[in-house]
């Protein structure tokens, strides 16, 4: 397996990942290589660090389930793998720029926040 074709298998892996623990050495023990190596390799092919990446997809995904569910805050904060309520508004807060609770209230996200899954060409 080439490295592109690594990076897409990693994508793909975290995207049906997400609401898991994925921290970083795991993810690395996983691929087989280190987490140096890794983070190099994926931000080499993505222009993202590898924390970056799964933070803002996280964020990302939980917005859209703010947007599109009634789900209670804290369990769309638990699904998308943060430990508690504060933790996840003060993450979301900091990357959207408004709480979870507001951005339910206003019924719209910035779309230029949004980070979708990347899709690696072949």
């Amino acid at each position: 397996m080439n490295q592109r074709e690594f990076i897409r298998s990693l994508l793909e892996w975290i995207e049906s990942n997400l609401g898991h623990d994925l921290h970083l050495d795991e993810v690395a023990r996983r691929s087989g290589y280190s987490r140096w190596h890794l983070q190099r390799l994926f931000r080499q092919h993505t222009g993202f660090s590898l924390a970056e990446y799964i933070r803002q997809r996280r964020l990302t995904e939980s917005a859209l389930t703010l947007l599109s569910s009634n789900d209670a805050i804290l369990q769309v904060a638990m699904n998308y793998g943060f430990d508690t309520q504060q933790a996840y508004t003060r993450t979301f807060k900091n990357y959207f720029m408004i709480t979870p609770g507001q951005l339910r209230r206003q019924k719209r996200v910035e779309p230029d926040r949004l980070l979708f899954p990347l899709a690696m060409a072949s």
